[in-house]
């Protein structure tokens, strides 16, 4: 299983390393100031976290489920491209660049797991 879904392995690493940082920094968003204090809450970055060790454990689980794969990708690329434009817009308003090409790269790299992933008849889904 590990062999055949190594991106979802990556994808669920860096987002439960992304969780982490969001959790461990309380004081990486400053824009817009009355939003600040919401948009630091560790929520998010546990929400990220639960999102790579969903990726992870559909992984694990073997059954290769097409339903829960094209959820779990489409949570994630939500997760990211939310994340990605956040980070987008403080640039835009403040100068403060915060990673959101990164960002980018990632939730590209999420599009294309979910525009590759498997696609056999809805008969078939598990």
């Amino acid at each position: 299983m590990i062999k055949k879904h190594y991106n979802h392995i990556v994808l669920g690493i860096g987002m439960m390393m992304i969780g982490m940082w969001l959790i461990m920094n309380d004081d990486f968003f400053t824009w817009p100031p009355d939003t600040v204090e919401f948009a630091n809450d560790d929520a998010w970055g546990a929400i990220f976290i639960i999102i790579g060790f969903s990726l992870l454990a559909w992984v694990i689980d073997g059954q290769e489920s097409v339903k829960w794969n094209r959820r779990l990708l489409s949570i994630a690329a939500g997760a990211m491209a939310f994340l990605t434009a956040y980070q987008f817009m403080i640039w835009a308003a403040t100068g403060i660049y915060l990673g959101w090409i990164g960002g980018l790269i990632i939730t590209a790299f999420v599009l294309n797991m979910a525009r590759r992933s498997d696609t056999r008849d809805d008969q078939d889904i598990n």
